[in-house]
């Protein structure tokens, strides 16, 4: 068992516990007094809208025992956002990440989606990525009704979250009386694409028998079609002697891109949610709810990509950064290269962005009153997610041998290929078949059963007014397999590709960046996989020898005790407790290591060969002591001052614990892995928050929160060289097999040094435990409603750390996601009009500290982003609405270790809706 930092916590919490027990000396409540209290704390509104919402939520902040922020519903159906990743943002100190435009996860406090719990009527659910992340995307807005984001802990909340905790709530029937019905229709439209998609939504929910029974049923359905534009390189390649054939070495110890990517994203989004909900009251002292739900969300994606290849060797000319040693301009000259072979203007087409997803999931929960001062809930739970790509993915690649050079002076990145100018294009027949493959991507499965007993006694005592106790069972089985196949026989461009067969054509890309070329060649990848396979050589995928099935069992127990005083006439609420969990984790994996390296066709491309698969079995066990204090002192009845210490603790990302090592597509100069490590601990923190809270008017509030974590057993994904044997050769010169390939017999074998020796170095990528950061910040808040209808909200989060990387560093270690943050929001409602016009801020961070690539860290731009909405109250059933998403068409835009180095920047336009909302 961990025990680490019980002895610290409890020097820091000593003091507070004794002040609060001399406290409490001077004056305990009486019984009456505490329900007045609690009745004070907590406003009943009827009114809908966005003072409601704004109300609503400061009531649930200042009755909470932690400190936390929220966000309610406006209406019945009526989230803020179109997604619920957006409307989170809005909190103080949680940031996102997008997809498609749209959120996808949340950072909280600088701490990124892997570090914070995602609960949907408290209780976990199963996701589709490959780590603990939960992807919001899946989720319709419309059925959710309020979203908390608790910032500190308690015993009685579920450990996990070193970042915090969300808790989403949708609607159940019992909430409302009597039949409700709401709908909505809109028609949403992309900026880029130019196309106009529909979404609606619909829900129904009644009681009967008396209120003892209700069913809610709801249903959304949303399509979106969408385009992003990126351009983006895997990453820059440092210490590189830069030359070429007739003139030699023109630099050293230079900076190059490895690649150089122009891709137009063209996705088809649907999402369809249904969710069912049942609820039983037998008797005034037992309600059972019973609920279901299921999510599809498909994004079906063709990428249509020019891109070019570089290799240091083959520079015709080039400009550098004395101070970075960036290469600013270079080209790459047909004719020069010194072993890498000609350069080739390439025509990708490929499907790996594709997303298959579903969700379903089931619960029963039981609420019995067992006496009046005694309370039971009990909950059982399953849910499932699956992303199902596993050999469906398709990558295929075209080209032309051809020169082209690169600028990174301007504001965009430019690559300019011979013979692509003003809408011109080479002749078609210069095209030759390159490289194809099936099944990049892996399927991923989760599945989540989840027990809990919780109970609550409410004492008869004047101090001490409430303890919780329970215990929480979950059981978790994550996997993760692949599907693949390459087919590599025409690679090198030395055979004329099929023109018609695979409708080779020219391709515009509408909106594309200014400056860049927008119009070169695309064709059918999916009639290029049926010509392969005429021509006798199918891509044919197979079960990868590098799967895995990660199982693990978490039991906890916790119990928490409320006690409440009077300072005077100051209201205090000490609330103390901890939580003991255990963690089991088996995993189990097939795994196959490289025997061989061949060369193909392509003087930069080679294949990997495999040996035997093994099977792998491998586990750990930990448990963790987590105590928790929060103290809330009511200066008077509009003011609240909050002091919270407490341990807590997040597991290892499920994709981290694999001991499968995934081996990358081998190149010249660059053979690469990654893999996990089953042996991983869970990051350890320690806590503590003040913060002050000012409810100041009816809907307006000021806050203040300080606030540090300080973090051990940090998990840092780190890129090293590993030695491989290649058991598949032989002595005395141990060049790659003749019997792996024909192609082992060239000249070129013994002068390549990935195809002969008796071993080969990979640089791979694996995660450790190990480091130790502190993070300290502060949140203020300001919401302020005016006599006239105008309301403003702003909010600021600064973030720093003990820990950082700059542009000269060569540490191991820095914080990824972690930067500061701020909000505006201007609104104004009265009589029938809403309006809201919102600004989010989120100023640079460290992305990624290891790209994967070669231990290159990468920087995420400042990005702030404005949306508009406003709607008309047609009556008091029908209101009208419109939306605007990144109405300004902010792009992001990523940098390698210095800010010439550009590795990414991407455009998802923006979009607007136009509907109609009804409720009955």
């Amino acid at each position: 068992m961990s025990t680490k930092g019980i002895a610290t916590f409890g020097k820091r919490t000593t003091l507070a516990l004794a002040i609060a027990g001399a406290i409490g000396s001077v004056h305990g409540v009486t019984a009456a007094e505490a329900d007045t209290q609690a009745n004070e704390q907590i406003e009943v509104i009827a009114v809908k809208g966005i003072r409601s919402s704004l109300k609503n939520s400061m009531a649930d902040k200042k009755s909470a025992s932690v400190v936390s922020d929220g966000i309610s519903a406006e209406d019945l159906g009526k989230f803020p956002d179109l997604n619920v990743a957006e409307s989170l943002q809005r909190i103080t100190g949680v940031s996102i990440d997008r997809s498609g435009g749209e959120g996808q996860a949340v950072t909280v406090r600088g701490f990124g989606p892997q570090f914070n719990t995602v609960l949907v009527n408290g209780r976990q659910m199963a996701t589709d990525s490959a780590g603990r992340e939960f992807n919001f995307d899946i989720l319709a807005a419309e059925q959710i009704t309020g979203a908390n984001v608790y910032k500190t802990t308690n015993a009685s909340m579920q450990e996990g979250g070193i970042g915090g905790t969300i808790d989403l709530t949708t609607a159940r029937p019992f909430d409302y009386s009597g039949l409700q019905i709401v709908g909505s229709v809109k028609g949403m439209y992309e900026s880029l694409s130019e196309d106009v998609s529909p979404a609606f939504s619909g829900l129904i929910s009644n009681t009967f028998n008396d209120e003892t029974m209700g069913v809610l049923l709801a249903v959304s359905h949303q399509e979106r079609s969408v385009q992003v534009n990126q351009i983006n390189t895997a990453g820059w390649r440092g210490g590189q002697t830069i030359s070429n054939a007739r003139d030699g070495v023109l630099f050293t110890n230079a900076y190059i891109p490895r690649n150089w990517d122009q891709i137009v994203d063209e996705q088809d989004r649907t999402r369809t949610n249904a969710s069912l909900v049942f609820q039983y009251a037998p008797s005034d002292d037992v309600s059972i709810t019973l609920d279901g739900f299921i999510s599809k969300f498909e994004v079906d994606s063709q990428v249509t990509d020019l891109a070019s290849w570089f290799e240091p060797d083959r520079v015709g000319s080039a400009t550098i950064d004395p101070s970075t040693g960036t290469l600013l301009t270079f080209s790459q000259d047909v004719g020069l290269h010194q072993g890498s072979g000609d350069p080739a203007t390439d025509f990708v087409s490929h499907t790996r962005n594709s997303r298959d997803v579903t969700n379903s999931g089931v619960g029963l929960n039981v609420k019995w009153d067992v006496t009046e001062q005694l309370v039971a809930k009990f909950d059982v739970s399953n849910s499932n997610a699956e992303n199902d790509r596993a050999g469906r993915d398709r990558f295929n690649v075209v080209g032309m041998t051809n020169s082209y050079s690169f600028d990174g002076t301007g504001d965009v990145p430019t690559v300019l290929h011979d013979g692509f100018t003003n809408g011109s294009l080479p002749d078609a027949n210069l095209a030759s078949l390159h490289y194809n493959e099936k099944g990049n991507q892996f399927t991923d499965e989760d599945e989540i059963t989840e027990f809990k007993a919780d109970f609550e006694y409410t004492p008869d005592s004047l101090v001490f007014t409430k303890a919780k106790f329970g215990v929480y069972r979950q059981e978790r089985e994550k996997s993760s397999y692949q599907i693949f196949g390459s087919q590599c026989q025409f690679c090198g461009y030395g055979t004329e590709a099929p023109i018609d067969a695979i409708d080779f054509r020219p391709y515009t890309a509408n909106n594309y960046f200014s400056g860049l070329i927008d119009t070169f060649y695309t064709y059918d990848g999916d009639a290029m996989v049926d010509y392969l396979a005429a021509e006798g050589y199918p891509i044919t995928p197979t079960l990868q020898n590098n799967r895995y099935t990660i199982n693990e069992d978490v039991t906890s127990l916790y119990m928490n005790f409320t006690f409440m005083y009077d300072v005077g006439d100051m209201p205090l609420t000490v609330d103390f407790g901890a939580r003991y969990s255990n963690t089991d984790v088996d995993v189990s994996a097939v795994q196959s290591y490289i025997s061989d390296v061949v060369p193909t066709s392509d003087a930069t491309l080679f294949t990997n060969v495999y040996g035997p698969a093994n099977d792998i079995t491998q586990g750990t066990s930990y448990s963790n002591l987590l105590p928790s204090l929060n103290i809330k002192l009511d200066l008077q009845d509009d003011m609240v001052l909050r002091f919270a210490v407490y341990d807590s603790l997040t597991r290892p990302t499920m994709s981290q614990l694999s001991p499968a090592t995934n081996f990358n597509e081998p190149r010249r100069q660059n053979l690469t892995a990654s893999g996990g490590n089953p042996a991983l601990e869970p990051f350890r923190s320690e806590n503590w928050d003040v913060s002050y809270e000012w409810y100041y008017d009816d809907a307006s509030l000021f806050s203040f929160a300080f606030f540090s974590k300080e973090v051990d057993d940090f998990i840092v994904s780190l890129t090293g060289d590993e030695t491989y044997q290649m058991t598949d050769r032989s002595g005395p010169d141990f060049n790659c097999s003749t019997t792996n390939s024909d192609l082992c017999t060239s000249d070129v074998v013994a002068t390549t040094e990935e195809l002969n020796g008796q071993s080969e170095v990979y640089t791979v990528t694996r995660p450790r435990n190990g480091e130790s950061a502190r993070i300290t910040g502060y949140e203020i808040a300001l919401t302020h409603v005016f006599d006239n209808g105008f309301g403003v909200t702003a909010n600021a989060t600064v973030v720093d750390s003990n820990v950082k990387v700059d542009a000269n560093s060569t540490q191991s270690f820095a914080l990824e996601g972690l930067g500061d943050s701020q909000n505006l929001i201007v609104f104004y409602e009265q009589d029938n009009w809403q309006a809201r016009v919102a600004f989010n801020n989120r100023e640079g961070f460290l992305r990624q500290l290891d790209n994967g690539f070669n231990g290159e860290p990468i920087k995420t731009e400042t990005f702030g982003q404005w949306d508009i909405s406003a709607s008309y109250d047609i009556n008091e059933n029908v209101s009208v609405f419109v939306e605007g998403i990144n109405i300004t068409e902010e792009e992001l835009v990523q940098t390698g270790r210095f800010a010439n180095q550009v590795y990414s920047v991407e455009d998802n336009g923006s979009r607007y809706a136009v509907g109609l909302r009804g409720k009955f």
